[in-house]
């Protein structure tokens, strides 16, 4: 069983966390906090484009179900947005410019790299002042959390959990692996030769000598980066950042991790899996083009020990028990919140009501386009 930690990203924030006050008709008010028409609608307009921005046009609308359900669960958001504000101005919870810039590259890191980060708030349409504002309440929001001391995990829930769900920690054969890719593929060569031919100078024949110039180079490379590897396994993961063309795990010293034998092609699990620990493959060809494969690691078929998954255990259960906390916080405060929507089509039962009548008129249409693919269905033109 695999555990990861969760955690109320940056992603989510973007949701909880977006509203600058403006004058305008008021549409809701939540303890006497007053919420613009302006302010919640051109967030939600921004939110709803970037979700929908590959949906047909009719799903877009205003009365679709889509856009309605979208509104329900925005409601629910920003109320919650703006209790949670209160609370950290209650609790006198601030952010740090250092705090927000720390926050800022845990992202990053998670997402990949900077041009990654950067292109999904292209993508996503948010400013530097809105990724700020986010952040700020992304660190305000686990400062809320650590207030709660609620991640006390003791030994004695930890084997609980493991004795009620020990068939989840039952796993495959696994190896810890890394590799050096060599990308030998004539056809990508003779691509990336033709494209860079601009002017077309060159003949066909002169664009196969090329690819065949270049792929004896690849393999005379391959060839000089395994024998390296043999003589120096401890110089592997520099090798593999330098030369390796899987530019991802190039980026962890070639490494690929814990994984299991259908997770690569057959030439390479072949090669891997026969492989001790400790030492260096000779060349393996693939599809993919030369393998230098570094076996780092096995991990026997089996119900993985409790004293392995303790602390990965100890980590989820901690995390639970957050979510749950902050869960209990959340609903607390609402149960005593003065909410008042001052636009009654906003309220949660008139808006589950246009759900539930935006849903059955799309099903309705969609029964329609079904009965004209029907075999024998003929449509009456004289029919108005």
């Amino acid at each position: 069983m695999k555990f990861t930690k969760l955690a109320l990203t940056f992603l989510s924030a973007m949701v909880l966390f977006c509203a600058c006050a403006k004058n305008d008709d008021v549409v809701l008010k939540i303890n006497d906090k007053p919420i613009t028409k302006t302010e919640f609608y051109s967030d939600f307009n921004k939110i709803k484009e970037s979700q929908f921005k590959n949906t047909p046009k009719e799903y877009k609308k205003d009365d679709s179900y889509m856009v309605l359900a979208l509104k329900e669960r925005y409601i629910n958001d920003v109320i919650v947005r703006e209790l949670l504000r209160q609370e950290f101005d209650k609790r006198k919870i601030e952010a740090t410019t250092q705090e927000i810039e720390t926050k800022k590259q845990q992202i990053i890191d998670q997402i990949g790299s900077l041009e990654q980060f950067k292109q999904v708030l292209k993508e996503n349409n948010i400013s530097d002042d809105r990724l700020n504002k986010d952040l700020s309440n992304e660190v305000k929001m686990d400062k809320l959390v650590s207030s709660l001391n609620a991640d006390k995990v003791t030994d004695g829930e930890i084997e609980r959990f493991y004795r009620q769900n020990k068939a989840q920690f039952n796993q495959p054969e696994r190896i810890q692996v890394a590799h050096i890719l060599i990308d030998v593929n004539p056809d990508s060569i003779k691509r990336q030769i033709a494209d860079a031919d601009k002017d077309g100078k060159l003949s066909n024949a002169d664009i196969e000598s090329k690819v065949k110039e270049e792929v004896a180079r690849k393999e005379k490379l391959a060839r000089e980066l395994q024998k390296k590897a043999t003589l120096n396994p401890k110089n592997f993961a520099n090798l593999a950042k330098e030369f390796s063309d899987d530019t991802e795990s190039a980026k962890n010293g070639g490494d690929l991790g814990y994984v299991s034998k259908d997770a690569f092609v057959k030439e390479f699990s072949d090669a891997a899996f026969k492989q001790k620990v400790g030492t260096i493959s000779p060349l393996v060809k693939s599809q993919f083009g030369y393998h230098i494969i570094y076996v780092k690691d096995k991990s026997a078929k089996g119900v993985q020990s409790l004293a392995k998954v303790k602390e990965d255990l100890r980590a989820y259960l901690a995390q639970q028990k957050k979510i749950n906390a902050v869960q209990t916080l959340i609903n607390g405060l609402k149960d005593n919140a003065k909410i008042e929507f001052v636009d009654e089509s906003l309220k949660p039962e008139n808006i589950k009501k246009q759900v539930d009548e935006a849903l059955s008129k799309q099903i309705q249409k969609e029964q329609k386009k079904d009965e004209t693919k029907k075999p024998g269905f003929k449509l009456d033109k004289n029919k108005k």
